[in-house]
């Protein structure tokens, strides 16, 4: 492997050389002085056959470059008047990581913002489609992506995306689930988030002077207005949201959270985190005890019911007792029917 970025240069000149279409044959002193034209590069002739050998046999670099050398033209040329280093194929791995990034970008088409890419993100995926045809002879598909279904709001995120960066305060019309009318609101926006393929605006309202979330699905309405944009003071996008799971922020206590699962749900927290601060305190046949500081908010609690009777708080008491509240009000409403 090349120990420089010089090697990996000089071999883009070499490469350069031989795709030439005035010139088929090309001697070590003339790619020697090529290099220097075009890059500025010194270079002995030593190790320009060790570039050369790179080229053709390096299995880190996996050019496999066709590249032989004439006697009677004293000159090196490719074989394969087609080949450059810069068209070499995709391996599995790059095609599968291209895929999963087209996908994510194909979902969000509808966003005007990303119209303008609509025919990249399309080329991508017809070129991953053709390279999955020619690199895998079995003809069935190996990978299913999630899909996003459609979110009622999504229509705000380019007025959205516009307004935050161009520090533009909004007035938007937002309905609470628990109003009959929607209401007007003076918004500096902030931040845009995802959460389980929904959209929320952060921003600061000006009526309360503080921070709160907007789910876009509950925006009946938006447009700019003249009232000063308010700059976020102290407000930090990349950690505004690290002691929380999802989207909802109550208060600003982090709390120490303590859960024991069953060594069979255990299994599925160990190889997928419920938070960046999770750590293990137990793992053994009889639980798997984990340790988490976060924010207690509606979406740990959910997360926490989610796995039943898998899971149970250790602590706080207060994370306790509201879990318990909640499973003894669901117990009720069947026992009830049941009788």
């Amino acid at each position: 492997m090349p120990q420089n970025k010089h090697a990996l240069v000089r071999m883009k000149v070499i490469d350069e050389c031989l795709r030439s279409r005035s010139k088929k044959y090309w001697s070590k002193q003339k790619l020697i002085e090529q290099i220097q034209i075009r890059r500025d590069i010194k270079v002995s002739e030593r190790t320009l056959d060790n570039d050369i050998y790179l080229m053709r046999y390096c299995t880190q670099l996996n050019y496999n470059a066709p590249l032989e050398y004439l006697k009677k033209e004293d000159g090196y040329y490719y074989t394969d008047p087609d080949y450059s280093i810069e068209k070499l194929p995709l391996n599995e791995v790059e095609i599968n990581a291209l895929a999963m990034a087209a996908a994510t970008l194909g979902q969000y088409r509808h966003v005007a913002v990303l119209c303008e890419f609509a025919s990249t993100v399309d080329k991508v995926i017809t070129l991953v489609n053709n390279l999955k045809q020619s690199s895998f002879t079995n003809g069935f598909k190996f990978i299913d992506f999630e899909k996003a279904p459609y979110s009622k709001g999504n229509e705000h995120l380019d007025s959205l995306i516009e307004s935050i960066r161009n520090k533009k305060t909004i007035r938007l019309s937002y309905l609470k689930f628990d109003d009959k009318m929607p209401k007007p609101r003076i918004v500096s926006p902030y931040l845009l988030k995802e959460y389980r393929n929904r959209w929320y605006l952060l921003g600061l309202q000006h009526e309360m002077n503080q921070l709160k979330k907007f789910a876009l699905d509950r925006i009946s309405h938006l447009d700019l207005v003249d009232d000063i944009f308010i700059n976020p003071n102290g407000f930090d996008p990349e950690l505004y949201f690290k002691n929380t799971i999802g989207i909802s922020y109550e208060n600003e206590k982090v709390e120490e959270v303590i859960l024991s699962f069953s060594p069979h749900d255990g299994k599925y927290v160990k190889t997928q985190h419920l938070h960046g601060s999770q750590e293990t305190l137990v793992d053994n046949d009889q639980e798997f005890k984990v340790k988490l500081h976060v924010v207690i908010n509606y979406e740990l609690i959910s997360t926490i019911l989610s796995f039943g009777k898998g899971v149970r708080v250790i602590s706080p008491i207060i994370l306790k007792q509201q879990v318990a509240n909640i499973l003894w009000e669901c117990y009720q409403y069947y026992i009830n029917d049941l009788i």
